[in-house]
């Protein structure tokens, strides 16, 4: 312990306490970048983490690398032992808000997965699916080749 009784855990600097540190930021300070999708949406954290980093490193384990950041599981919750995983960007880009899942032969994909599959872009797709398409339509039904200028 240091002299003002607090616990030290030798961790400041360490990838998984800045990821800690952001999570804290991004829910309780309206300077921080995404605070408007966080806080300013009532993105809370669970009061033992939002107390201790000791406790979230306990739950948590070390941030596996780099490339892993906190994900939420379920976007309607916050920050909660049960609610949270290390994830790739990659993997929590798909649990954004904004991605549309979509359900075809059996299966559901985000749009921009489709598309890809389909070998079209995102954009393409999802103007399909505004103008009312139906998704297999939208998914099966070829492109129309742009004549140069």
């Amino acid at each position: 312990m240091n002299p003002n009784g607090n616990l030290k855990h030798g961790q400041h600097g360490s990838l998984t306490y800045m990821r800690w540190k952001s999570m804290l930021q991004r829910c309780y300070n309206p300077n921080a970048t995404n605070y408007k999708y966080y806080g300013g949406k009532g993105v809370t954290v669970w009061e033992p983490w939002r107390e201790s980093f000791e406790t979230f490193l306990i739950d948590m384990g070390e941030c596996p690398g780099k490339d892993m950041t906190l994900e939420r599981l379920e976007n309607s919750i916050g920050y909660t032992p049960e609610n949270c995983i290390w994830a790739t960007k990659a993997a929590q880009n798909k649990n954004r808000s904004h991605c549309i899942p979509l359900a075809f032969n059996g299966e559901t994909k985000i749009l921009s997965d489709w598309a890809r599959q389909y070998g079209m872009t995102p954009n393409a797709l999802a103007m399909r699916i505004r103008l009312g398409w139906t998704i297999e339509r939208a998914l099966t039904q070829p492109l129309k080749k742009r004549t140069p200028k």
